[in-house]
């Protein structure tokens, strides 16, 4: 199951009421996407539908659902905080390999979750730091890019 149908089911047990055309909106995918998995969870028995009045329908997570949701979720949160152990230890080894603790670390780039989590590791493990938004006159610098290439940090660039 990707991460669009985990999104749609996330909403369905959100939201008491909402229309096709909403979780299109919040999920992110088409109107037609939206019906066709609906239709897909209500056969698997993932969700259950209502009719109340008019055209207004109630979609609800079937117990199953519910427990399909929580076990998806439960799993997503296991393999992001393996990431994040993954991440925290390759920043460790690369500080550990060309930095000592008597010298400032400057970082350049982006302050996002990746940054967050090097300033972690550093506070942790008693290394000292400055972001810097310049880099010039450095002599040595360990490069990180991120996945979607927007985001570059530069650390420990000594003087």
């Amino acid at each position: 199951m990707d991460l669009f149908e985990l999104n749609l089911l996330e909403v369905i047990h959100k939201h008491d009421y909402i229309s096709q055309r909403e979780i299109s909106s919040e999920v992110g995918i088409s109107l037609g996407m939206v019906n066709i998995l609906i239709k897909k969870f209500i056969k698997t028995g993932l969700i259950k539908a209502e009719r109340l009045t008019g055209n207004k329908v109630k979609y609800m997570l079937t117990t199953e659902g519910f427990t399909y949701l929580s076990n998806k979720t439960i799993d997503f949160i296991t393999r992001s905080y393996q990431a994040v152990l993954k991440i925290q230890t390759l920043m460790l080894e690369v500080i550990e390999k060309h930095y000592h603790k008597d010298e400032i670390i400057y970082i350049y780039g982006l302050k996002d979750e990746i940054g967050e989590l090097l300033i972690q590791m550093l506070k942790v493990h008693g290394y000292r730091y400055q972001w810097i938004e310049v880099v010039t006159g450095y002599d040595k610098y360990v490069q990180w890019q991120d996945a979607e290439e927007d985001g570059i940090f530069l650390l420990g660039l000594s003087k």
